[in-house]
Parts: structure tokens; C-alpha cells; sequence
């Protein structure tokens, strides 16, 4: 699944290439994704491309038509913001224009330099258009740094694990099972360890591997363990980095103590029962 790392590595060569380009057409190919009528959106420019957690933004200038008809009967004119989750196996591709479309693509937006596709064989990621007025919640970055007071203090009352309050894209936003493990492993922390036992050293040490661990798997433009590529189609460079995700049974590179794999809320946990107490 792509995570903040990965998610953020699409938004960065994104902002690269489509800010001021204006769209010649969308067309969704899967009607499971949703259902947009691509003629309201033809003509209308990317502004600005942003990623909030997972999720990646860009947010398109005025131009966009409204249904609704003001007194005089002409069109109302809004800006908007087409908003992408991946998901599990959902991938961003920017391709040629005029060339085949990969298996499993189920959205293309058209530009005069080149085509965007999402293409996910799993069908799980999410496309919508909401109005620019319709601003989530904000929440805690990790890639713009962790306050410890508020990690402290989401912590507190919670008996939860460790691992699945980071995980919780309701308190933090962007933070998936691979990253969890490695910030974890970092800090020596358990990943069983109820959340309300931590201390606030300890949380000072989680908000310091997060600072080290996630920009610089921004840095190797995400991790390649499985089917992650980049915009372009290239693999990231993050696997080399990982100290204890997908290693069980090989020595933790800080003790020598063999990794341990255990399942936690249905998803694999890799951490040392060594290093991490």
C-alpha cells in the first residue's frame, strides 16, 4: 500500500508538471471508482498539487461549471479539487499522449503535455470531486514533525497498541504499516505496548524516528518491496533502509537478535523483542 513516503513522492513530481496546465478531458474507464462528468472539468487548470495523509489533492482553478444556474440563467462557476486515495494497489502513471493504456487503468486526465492514469488491479482507491469550500479537518503531518504534547495527550486515554494508534488516519495522517514498524523499531519501542503507558520520553523518541525515517524514504522516492513505482514508472529506494519490515528471521541490525513477525489487527508486525520494550 503507499504511504506518506510514496503519496508524497507522486505529489512532488506532480507539482513539477501540472500546475497551469489546463485539462482537455477526464474520463473514468470503472464505474466502481465513481461517477464525474468530465465535460464540467475540460478547459479548467490545475492550480496547485498537495497531498493531505495518503491522499493526493490538486486543486483546479475557476473554470469549473456548476449545475446550478444563477438568476440570469448562465452557468455558476466554482473551483473544485480532485482528490485520489491509492488505497492498496492503486499507482499513478504519467504517460505519452496517444499511447496504449496499461491493463487495469481506471481513470485518465488529459493534458496537452501528457496523459495522468490511475491504474489499481485491486479496484480499492477512491477518485471525487468536492468543492475547494469543503476543507477536512485538520490533522498532525508526521513529515512536518510530530508534537510530542499532542502525541502525548491522543495517547493518554488510549489502551490501544502503539502501532495502531500511529496507524489511525483519524489522529495521524499518512503513517502505514511499514513505516510504523521501522519508527517503532528506531525509537525501541514495543509495537504491542498500550498506548497510554507510554512516557513522554518515549514519545519524544517516536517523534525523532519519524523525522529521521520518513524523509528519508521521501528522499529514496518510497520503498519497492512489491509493485510501488514513482510517476514515471521507476522503483524507490527505501527497501535498503529497512531495519525490521518484511526481515523476520534475519538478526536486527542493531543487536543481532533475530526479527519477529507477529499479526496485529490483521496486518503483519515485524519488530525486535529485543531492542524494543
Amino acid at each position: 500500500m503507499p504511504e506518506l513516503p510514496e503519496v508524497e513522492t507522486l505529489c512532488r513530481q506532480l507539482q513539477e508538471i501540472l500546475p497551469g496546465r489546463r485539462i482537455l478531458s477526464l474520463h473514468i474507464l470503472d464505474p466502481l471508482l465513481g461517477e464525474c462528468d468530465g465535460r464540467r472539468l475540460t478547459g479548467c487548470s490545475v492550480e496547485a498539487v498537495h497531498r493531505r495523509g495518503k491522499s493526493l489533492c490538486m486543486e483546479i482553478g475557476r473554470g469549473v461549471r456548476s449545475p446550478e444556474r444563477s438568476a440570469e440563467g448562465d452557468l455558476t462557476v466554482k473551483s473544485s479539487v480532485l482528490e485520489i486515495h491509492l488505497r492498496m494497489t492503486g499507482r499513478l502513471l504519467w504517460r505519452a499522449v496517444g499511447e496504449t493504456l496499461p491493463p487495469h487503468t481506471r481513470l485518465v486526465i488529459t493534458f496537452s503535455t501528457g496523459v495522468l492514469l490511475l491504474i489499481d488491479p485491486r479496484r480499492f482507491a477512491t477518485f471525487r470531486v468536492r468543492p475547494d469550500s469543503v476543507v477536512p479537518p485538520p490533522l498532525p503531518d508526521p513529515l512536518e514533525g510530530l508534537p510530542v504534547r499532542l502525541l502525548r495527550q491522543i495517547g493518554a486515554a488510549r489502551r490501544l497498541p502503539v502501532k495502531s494508534l500511529l496507524m489511525d488516519q483519524r489522529l495521524i495522517a499518512g503513517i502505514g504499516n511499514i513505516y510504523a514498524c521501522e519508527i517503532l523499531h528506531h525509537a525501541c519501542v514495543d509495537p504491542r505496548r498500550p498506548s497510554c503507558s507510554l512516557s513522554t520520553k518515549e514519545w519524544r523518541k517516536l517523534a525523532q524516528a519519524a523525522a529521521v525515517i520518513l524523509p528519508r524514504a521521501v528522499a529514496c522516492r518510497g520503498t519497492s518491496i512489491s509493485d510501488w513505482r514513482d510517476l514515471f514508472g521507476v522503483s524507490g529506494g527505501n527497501q535498503a533502509h529497512l531495519e525490521v519490515y518484511a526481515r523476520e528471521g534475519q538478526p536486527c541490525r542493531r543487536c543481532g537478535r533475530m526479527v519477529e513477525r507477529i499479526r496485529m489487527s490483521g496486518r503483519g508486525t515485524w519488530f525486535c523483542p529485543l531492542c524494543q520494550k
